[in-house]
């Protein structure tokens, strides 16, 4: 009997080889045809390609020339004129790729536009200028100053705006006002830890050069011209203080917050219960708050016109309906104090009110697409937040759910006459559990990669909370300052409370149930786009390749899972460390208490909490009065010196070596990082593997940018 070949020849291979080909044409046939047949939603993808050019821009390891600013806007013309000269598809990836160099211009010239002094060290500083906004805390306020003059600093060198907090004082201060302190300043930090949170890159975009908290009470320089200097701000200082006033307790701090935007006064309690039950949303002006404002204003005085018969027999109500709640929500947005997250939430509700003038539906994906681009272009450092990217990512699921019509399946009973009532019921409760399923579904990636946390009953809480806030609070809100002027607002403002009260409650509730938050490890941001473009290709096609996108939220969600946080974290100072034991236990070292950035450490490699430093049974931590050695193995070893006299005998020992006091490195080789590298590094993270010890700062991953100190 013949015995099969082992080794195969050439025309054993060509079978498989044409049969590869052929499913690859195959593969590009399908591709080509489906992006023929998807030439209507082509102009959705326009904001994407503008987004790309920004997130390249914001990738770059070094801040590239002011210079290029002068070539961009030839290449976009170019990429323009080539799309001029294509013919078929190739059209895309011109028009893409001016896009894409018109989001890297945009977002290079934000950059230089906001350009401000930072604090050049860290200090007490006399400080004068005048509130730009007063926050309302618990122990006081937070103040925003301008128009700044600090001792011992230059005109040039002089930060556009500081903010620092100040005790309880007899009387508040108010926006416009000139104050004079003295101030425990420091410039914004950068993350604590390599690709974290960098505060230091917002206050860049806010123009804020130092923060702090004040000596003392503030001298008032300027009372009679202050207050009033500053309408907007002082109104809302005033409508703030009226809610704290009217309602007690957290309360009044949260209807301040939504109806003011200043939200300091928020006890710690109340956004812990927030978070961990799903709801923070609800804290912050957003969407949903500007659509319930502008929607409620648009209803009523809706129904007001179609009841003047002289009006509406000469114009359709809904158009000047729709001019008087757009200038409802331009109110509110001044009210709100017009930060970036509020100026996207009123573009999205002037986009869609100004389709209802103009006959088009105001739900629509060319129209979010549209409000997206121009977010983008005002503000397109905004892409990077998750205020950005989890509100359209919410929209962009509901609109893509209800572009397919599924309000017309067998799922809900038919309509008569009879059944009018109860099935109307029925669509509103299948309609709030739908869109809350929704938005959460789009929204939990990005609070997984922000926040490391996972509301697990977010839905079960949305579902109440939600309709308490449309049709409770809200509206009660807007009554409230409606009659404000007239000093009828208190028992509407209590009835406002009471609603806020109750879904306090649901909070409190929520997050005590076993499980509430699921803490997750840090996601690498290749996980996040891919889930980002996945969701995109899901929601933006119509035809059946959109559920490729599916593949991509996989692999990006494979990714996310199977990525594995580092093994140990120091600060920039060397006052804290954390360490990561095999078993996912969290162990903190605290030479300096700092209950902010050790909360930043140990969310930073998947923990909730963490113990104290103390020799492990399992010996993979080990410490004494000198020092702690960590690791999994005796192989695999990382000493933390404390003393000068430690430093000897652990680069003896370890594999790795921190010295946080005592000599710069090991004399004898050993790999080691002193004091003084750890400060300048800005903070490491350290992977234990087979392979020896892997070391990532902080400034490896902040790179060399204007924001960077």
């Amino acid at each position: 009997m013949q015995q099969p070949a082992l080794v195969p020849t050439a025309r054993s291979w060509a079978p498989r080889s044409a049969d590869g080909t052929r499913m690859l044409l195959g593969l590009v046939a399908v591709v080509l045809e489906s992006l023929h047949a998807e030439r209507p939603r082509w102009p959705l993808w326009a904001p994407i390609a503008f987004a790309f050019g920004i997130l390249v821009y914001f990738a770059l390891p070094v801040e590239p020339s002011p210079m290029l600013l002068a070539v961009l806007p030839l290449g976009v013309l170019g990429a323009v004129a080539g799309a001029r000269r294509a013919g078929g598809l190739a059209v895309l990836f011109w028009l893409g790729l001016a896009l894409a160099l018109a989001g890297f211009a945009v977002a290079q010239l934000r950059t230089l536009q906001v350009a401000a002094p930072v604090l050049p060290r860290s200090g007490i500083y006399h400080v004068e200028g005048v509130i730009r906004a007063a926050e309302p805390r618990h122990d006081g306020q937070r103040l925003l100053l301008g128009d700044l003059v600090i001792e011992h600093l230059e005109a040039a060198a002089t930060p556009a705006s500081v903010r620092f907090t100040v005790r309880q004082t007899e009387v508040p201060f108010l926006p416009g006002q000139r104050i004079r302190a003295r101030v425990r300043l420091q410039p914004p930090s950068g993350a604590a830890v390599p690709g974290g949170f960098d505060f230091a890159m917002r206050a860049w975009f806010e123009r804020l050069g130092g923060v702090g908290f004040a000596l003392g009470a503030p001298e008032l320089l300027a009372a009679g011209q202050g207050i009033g200097s500053r309408p907007v701000a002082t109104l809302r200082h005033a409508v703030a203080a009226r809610a704290e006033r009217v309602i007690p307790g957290a309360d009044g701090a949260v209807a301040a917050a939504l109806l003011t935007g200043l939200r300091a006064s928020i006890p710690d309690k109340v956004w812990r219960d927030m978070q961990a039950s799903g709801l923070a949303h609800l804290l912050a002006i957003s969407g949903l708050h500007m659509t319930l404002i502008a929607g409620t204003v648009f209803v009523v005085a809706r129904a007001l016109f179609g009841a003047w018969p002289a009006l509406a027999l000469r114009v359709v109500p809904k158009k000047p309906a729709a001019v008087v709640a757009l200038v409802a929500a331009l109110g509110y947005l001044l009210l709100a104090g017009a930060t970036v997250p509020t100026q996207r939430a009123f573009l999205m509700a002037a986009v869609a009110l100004l389709a209802v003038l103009l006959d088009r539906n105001p739900v629509s994906m060319r129209l979010l697409a549209m409000a997206a681009f121009v977010v983008l272009v005002i503000a397109p450092e905004s892409l990077l937040g998750p205020s950005f990217q989890m509100s359209f990512a919410a929209v962009t699921g509901l609109v893509a759910f209800y572009e397919l019509r599924l309000r017309q399946l067998a799922l809900l009973p038919p309509e008569n006459d009879r059944q009018r009532p109860s099935r109307l019921l029925l669509v509103y409760f299948v309609g709030i559990l739908v869109t809350t399923l929704i938005a959460s579904l789009a929204t939990t990636p990005f609070a997984a990669y922000h926040f490391q946390r996972v509301a697990t009953y977010g839905v079960l809480a949305n579902l109440v909370a939600v309709p308490l806030t449309a049709f409770w609070i809200m509206p009660a809100g807007l009554l409230a300052l409606l009659l404000m002027p007239f000093g009828l607002d208190g028992p509407v403002l209590q009835l406002m409370g009471t609603g806020i009260g109750a879904v306090l409650e649901v909070a409190a509730f929520v997050a005590a149930l076993p499980g509430a938050g699921i803490e997750v490890s840090p996601w690498p941001p290749s996980s996040l786009l891919l889930l980002a473009l996945g969701g995109l290709w899901l929601c933006l096609w119509r035809q059946r390749w959109r559920l490729w996108g599916g593949a991509a939220c996989a692999l990006g969600l494979v990714i996310a899972l199977t990525a594995t946080p580092p093994d140990l974290l120091i600060d920039r100072r060397g006052d804290l460390v954390v360490y990561r034991a095999t078993g996912g236990e969290a162990h903190l070292l605290e030479l300096k208490r700092d209950r902010w950035l050790a909360g930043q450490l140990v969310q930073a490699v998947g923990a909730g909490t963490a113990s104290g430093f103390e020799t492990r049974p399992d010996r993979q931590l080990a410490c004494d009065s000198l020092g702690c050695v960590a690791g999994p193995e005796p192989g695999r070893r990382v000493a933390i010196a404390l003393t000068a006299e430690a430093a000897a005998e652990d680069c003896s020992r370890a594999s790795f070596v921190i010295l946080l006091t005592g000599p710069e490195s090991c004399t004898n080789g050993t790999p080691s990082f002193g004091a003084r590298a750890l400060w300048r590094s800005g903070g490491v993270a350290l992977r234990i593997g087979d392979g020896g010890v892997q070391l990532e700062t902080v400034a490896d991953r902040s790179g060399d940018r204007p924001w960077v100190r």
